[in-house]
Formats: structure tokens, C-alpha cells, sequence
């Protein structure tokens, strides 16, 4: 073939008989894969691989591939060819004769016992600057070495690149042979070594594991006493915490301020007797204990006194108000169990989540596609310069016989029709919350509607994952309308605070402390206003997936029922809180515990597995979060079903089963409320 005719960027391009060629060229100007004529042979050497960081490299007969991603014998490969360093049988990569080209000083590939010069790629990369040293190309820039590690690569375009595996593993060694000082560099990269060779661990761990784990937890909390303890104990522990902070408070307020009182006579008992007329003594007060002489004052002994008092009476507090919501906490961990026995029996629900996550990926990859459009719209104005600088306009520039050089600019936000796009920007953020909004609200409808439908059934067998599809199935069909319509009202109160803080931001540039307070106060309130509608909306979606009513009666219905059970409520919202607290701890723990013995046992070379476990448990923190929000939804739901069942029917005919039924009668169920057309 004819000699190429342009080597542009490794690029070698050939014009013979009106093919373009591209094949890779070598540090020494030879295309690799061609023969022509002026050059070496490299015919026989098809693929180019790198012998530094700057994608120049030697042709080579084939890739070399290396499980471990780097060889730790040493070997290498350069313009001194292939040296198999300490390593045993490894595969030899034949490399392309260099020893007749001019530039450059081969290293000696024998490496024997004396020899100053041999390929040594680590003494190659770390003296980069020696123009001198053997390790380097003669008349090319610093870095040019030739002696560089066999590392694990593939074939791609006739070229050697490097796997993501043998690219950590080189980063590592690199810094290895610079024996850098710098430590928490050396800590991130064994720590990024080690998430690379144990991202399989991480990934079932984190995931998998945690799953089988978050169903353990569900099935610990039927063991008889367990919740019990589990829940009681939490609430001792409270009050233990707040009464021990207020009386150990106390009791430091005492060291600080303690004193005894003496007359320097050493006899006299009292100050009157101890100061008569005539007397040199001298009545003292003097500290007890050495922590009144540590600087406090007087003042701070005083205001830890008051917090101590403050500590003391939230203790008192929690102890009456768990007095006076201890039926409805027994109560509460009933609702506990039916709520793990639900899930237990459709364990599909556990996957919802992860269609939910699918639908907003998808939705937002849409939704940027849109938002990068709308950003990068704009209005092009043709303007110009003339050349001496002076004339502002075309005609004069003109008039003067000089030359006005036009040139276009752009300006973002306004189109052509001079629209400004910010409109359009708030618009895209109201379809972003109500879309999102929307997604979630679906997900509450259809977890509802499976925990309703395992409650009111007879025959709990009847219950499994095929009551998941129906539900979803259900909810998309008649339930979309009242998901969107709350989800709008969630919508217009986010975009309500997405304009007070933009106005916050307008109004700190202006330096206005009156507008700053103002609006500080609008968006507290407009936060609070969010968080009770979302409670309310949530609560509307489980009547509406227990009775099939629209929004707006499923939401009068969800206000009346919590004005009506608002004892029952408050302790059921406070024994899930602790049952969802204790779940994500319990999920994680056990599963970093048995990541960290997994990887103990199993042979995995890793620097420390510390890194792989910590991340684990992240991810399973994540896997315990979708879980207990789950199981938070389950309990919500099964305690308006509960309320619904007891109100609804007579003991003979309740949906509600041992443990349930028990406590309504050991407690008497309230009269029935008019059931309006509460028809199951």
C-alpha cells in the first residue's frame, strides 16, 4: 500500500485505491498492521499498545490480557520488547524490532545481578524528568518510557485499552513506586481498589441480602414478646434519657455550688459568735469540691439548674402522656404485627418501589430533554466592529473607508418574539413536582389497596401476589384521577415555596431585613402547610383504596376519622416511629455484620474490608428505607381498616382476627358511626 499520506492524532490515513485505512501509529512514526515503504514492517504486529499515559505506544502482536489486571512479576512491554520480569509462564507478547531506529536508548532485557539498565517501567514512570537515564526515549518529551507493565487490556480499533480493572490497579501501583507522602490519597485508592473488586459483594449485600433481611425483621416481630419488649423498652429508654440528663444536671448543679462555712478561730461554730466585738477571726465560705473552682459562675450553675428542671419535666410529661396512651399502644402493636403478617403474605409489594423508581427515571430523562432545550433557547442579534476600533456603527465605519466586521450574538432566556423563558422554566418545575407528586401518590393507592384487601378478606390463604397486580391494576384503572388531584394540591404548595425562595433570594440581594424576616415566616408556614397535607392526603388514599371514594370525600372522611381516633393515631404514629427506626438499624447492622464475615471468609484480596462493608450498609440502609416505608404505609392502613371494622360491624362479623378482636372486646368498641355509603 502507498506510504500514508497524514498522521493526525495516531491516526495513519492511506488514499491507494480510494480506501481510507486507519490504523494506530507507533512512538517511532510506523503505522501498525502496514507495510510501506521508508518504514519498518509491522504487517505482522496489527495493534498498537500504550508505553505511557499519552497515547503513544509500541505495535504489538496481540493484546496481553492479565486476570489480576496488572502483573505483579514486573513484566513489561517497550521498544526493548516484551520482558517477562519475575513472573512464570506468562504469555509472551511478541513487540516489533525497534533496534535499528535512531533515538533511542534500550534498556537490557536480561536483568541480570549488576545490570544498571534494565527495563524497569516503575524506575520509568517515577524519573520521568531524567533526560539522562536509560528509562526514557532520546529527543521525546519527558514521560516517553518505554519499560511499561503488562496490564489486562482488550482489542478495540487495532489499540490495546485498558480494562476498568487494570486501569485501578495501574493508578494504584503508580502511586506505590512515587511512595507518595500524601496518606489519604493512599487511603482513597486502596479504598476505590477495593469497591472495585468487591462491587459484587456490595451489590448482593446491599440489595438482595437486605431484602431476605427486612423480611427476617418482619417475621422477629411475630415472635411472642418480642415487640413488646422491643417497643416498651424504647419508651423506658426515653424517659431514662430525658429523667438520667435532668437529674445528673442537678447533681452537677450541687458540685458546683456546694460550700462549707468555718471561722478562722477554729472554735467558733457560728458567724455571730465567730465576728463578736473584739474578735480577729474571720468567718469563711470556702467550696467543697474542686468543680466550683473551675471557672463556673454563679449564672452558669443557674442555668444548668433550669435545664436540668426543663429535662425533668418533659420526663414527667412522657410518663403521663405514655400513662395515658397505654391501652392504645397495646392496641398499636397489634396493628404492628397484622401490618408484618400483610406484607409477609405479598411480598411483591416490596418490588413496587422499584417500578415506581423506573417510571420517575424515565419521566425525568424526558423532563431534562425538555429543561436543557428550554434552557439553551434563546434570541440571535447580528451585530459587528469596525477595524479601527473607533466607528460604533456600519455606516460610519463605512463612510470613513474603513471595514466593519460583522459577528452574531446570542442572548439566553428571550426567543425572537422577545417571550421571556422564565415562565417556561416555572412551568417545567410545576410539571416536575406534579409529575413526581403524582408517582408517589399512586404507589400509597396501590399499598393501600393491597393491605385493605388482605384485611377484609375471610380467607387469608386467598392473599398473595396476585393481589399486588390486581390492586395496581385496580388503582391505575379508577384511582388515577384522586392521585392526580392530591398530588396537585402538593404541587401548587411546592411551587408556592419555590416562589417565596425565589423572592427570599431577591430579597437578601436588596439587603431588606424586614422582607428577609417576612418571608422566613411565609415559608415556615407554607413548610408546615406541606406536611399536614401530605398527612391528610395520605390518609385520603387509604380510605379511598378501602371504600373507592373520590378525593375530596375520601379527605373529609381521613379528617373526621383522625378527630374521631386521635389517641389511637398519635400512638400508633409513635410505636411505628419506633418500629421503623429500629428496623433500619437492625437491617443494616446485620447486614454489614454478615458482609464483613462473608468477605473474612470468602477469598477476597482487599487492602481492608471496612470500605466494601460501610458501603454495603449504605446501600442497605437505602433497601431498609423502601422497606419500612412500606411496612409505615401498612400500618396506617391497617389501623383505618381496624377503625372501619369495629364501627362498621357487629363482634360476630368483624373482618379482624385473635389478637384484634380481643382488644376490641377487653376494651368495648365506640358506637357505630353512621355509615353514609360505606359499602365494602
Amino acid at each position: 500500500p502507498p506510504p500514508p499520506t497524514t498522521g493526525i492524532g495516531g491516526y495513519a490515513i492511506a488514499n491507494g485505491d480510494y480506501r481510507v485505512v486507519l490504523n494506530p501509529m507507533d512512538l517511532a512514526g510506523n503505522v501498525c498492521n502496514i507495510h510501506y515503504e521508508g518504514s519498518e514492517d509491522m504487517s505482522d504486529f496489527p495493534v498498537l499498545y500504550y508505553t505511557n499515559m499519552y497515547s503513544i505506544g509500541v505495535c504489538v502482536s496481540e493484546c496481553p490480557a492479565v486476570e489480576a489486571g496488572i502483573d505483579a512479576g514486573g513484566a513489561s512491554i517497550g521498544v526493548s520488547g516484551f520482558y517477562p520480569g519475575e513472573t512464570e509462564g506468562l504469555t509472551a507478547i511478541t513487540v516489533a524490532d525497534y533496534s535499528e531506529e535512531t533515538g533511542f536508548d534500550l534498556c537490557d532485557v536480561t536483568a541480570e545481578a549488576g545490570v544498571t539498565n534494565p527495563c524497569d517501567w516503575r524506575k520509568a514512570m517515577v524519573e520521568v524528568a531524567a533526560e539522562t537515564d536509560g528509562y526514557m526515549v532520546r529527543g521525546g518529551s519527558a514521560g516517553l518510557g518505554y519499560g511499561f507493565p503488562v496490564l489486562d487490556t482488550y482489542r478495540f480499533m487495532n489499540r490495546c485499552i485498558l480494562t476498568s480493572n487494570a486501569a485501578i490497579q495501574l493508578e494504584a501501583s503508580f502511586n506505590a513506586a512515587m511512595q507518595t507522602s500524601d496518606e489519604d490519597s493512599g487511603f482513597l485508592e486502596k479504598l476505590q481498589s477495593d469497591l472495585y473488586t468487591a462491587q459484587g459483594w456490595i451489590l448482593g449485600f446491599g440489595f438482595v441480602v437486605a431484602m431476605f433481611v427486612s423480611f427476617f425483621y418482619t417475621f422477629f416481630l411475630r415472635l411472642p414478646g418480642v415487640l413488646f419488649i422491643m417497643i416498651w423498652g424504647c419508651i423506658a429508654a426515653v424517659f431514662g434519657m430525658f429523667f438520667g440528663i435532668g437529674g445528673y444536671g442537678i447533681y452537677t448543679h450541687g458540685l458546683w455550688t456546694a460550700t462549707e462555712s468555718s471561722c478562722t478561730d477554729g472554735t467558733s461554730t457560728d458567724q455571730a459568735t465567730c465576728e463578736a466585738d473584739g474578735s480577729q477571726a474571720t468567718w469563711v465560705t470556702v467550696c467543697v469540691n474542686e468543680e466550683c473552682n473551675d471557672g463556673h459562675t454563679a449564672t452558669e450553675a443557674d442555668t444548668l439548674l433550669y435545664i436540668s428542671y426543663a429535662f425533668m419535666g418533659v420526663a414527667a410529661i412522657w410518663f403521663v402522656l405514655i400513662c395515658f396512651l397505654r391501652a392504645r399502644i397495646q392496641l398499636a402493636l397489634e396493628i404492628v404485627k397484622q401490618a408484618a403478617k400483610a406484607i409477609r403474605a405479598m411480598p411483591m409489594m416490596i418490588v413496587f418501589p422499584l417500578m415506581q423508581c423506573i417510571a420517575f427515571v424515565i419521566f425525568m430523562v424526558v423532563w431534562m430533554l425538555y429543561a436543557v432545550h428550554v434552557a439553551s433557547l434563546g434570541k440571535a442579534d447580528v451585530t459587528g466592529v469596525c477595524n479601527d476600533g473607533i466607528s460604533f456603527t456600519e455606516t460610519i465605519c463605512n463612510t470613513a473607508g474603513n471595514v466593519w466586521i460583522p459577528y452574531q450574538t446570542f442572548t439566553y432566556g428571550v426567543t425572537e418574539d422577545g417571550v421571556d423563558l422564565e415562565q417556561a422554566g416555572w412551568y417545567l418545575l410545576f410539571c416536575y413536582f406534579w409529575t413526581s407528586q403524582f408517582i408517589i401518590a399512586i404507589g400509597q393507592i396501590v399499598i393501600a389497596m393491597c393491605v385493605a384487601k388482605w384485611y377484609f378478606a375471610r380467607d387469608k390463604s386467598t392473599i398473595g401476589n396476585l393481589t399486588v397486580t390486581s390492586s395496581i391494576k385496580d388503582s391505575m384503572y379508577y384511582h388515577t384521577g384522586t392521585a392526580a388531584f392530591g398530588s396537585l394540591l402538593i404541587a401548587i404548595i411546592k411551587m408556592i415555596r419555590a416562589a417565596i425562595a425565589y423572592a427570599q433570594k431577591k430579597a437578601k440581594e436588596s439587603g431588606s431585613k424586614t422582607a428577609q424576616a417576612v418571608l422566613c415566616a411565609l415559608q415556615c408556614y407554607m413548610w408546615c402547610m406541606e406536611k399536614c397535607m401530605k398527612f391528610l392526603n395520605k390518609n385520603a388514599y387509604i380510605q379511598t383504596a378501602i371504600f373507592g371514594k373520590n378525593f375530596c370525600m375520601a379527605a373529609k372522611a381521613a379528617f373526621f376519622l383522625i378527630l374521631r381516633n386521635i389517641a389511637r393515631i398519635g400512638a400508633c404514629t409513635l410505636v411505628s416511629e419506633f418500629v421503623i427506626i429500629i428496623g433500619k438499624v437492625f437491617i443494616c447492622v446485620i447486614t454489614g455484620g454478615l458482609c464483613y464475615f462473608a468477605i473474612g471468609s470468602g477469598d477476597v484480596d482487599l487492602n481492608s474490608p471496612l470500605g466494601p462493608v460501610f458501603f454495603v450498609m449504605i446501600l442497605s440502609y437505602f433497601t431498609a428505607a423502601m422497606f419500612m416505608n412500606i411496612f409505615a404505609m401498612g400500618i396506617s392502613t391497617i389501623l383505618q381498616c381496624f377503625v372501619a371494622d369495629e364501627e362498621m360491624f357487629d363482634a360476630s362479623s368483624r373482618f379482624a382476627e385473635s389478637e384484634l378482636a380481643s382488644f376490641i372486646d377487653a376494651n368495648g368498641a365506640p358506637p357505630k358511626a353512621e355509615k353514609e355509603d360505606n359499602t365494602l
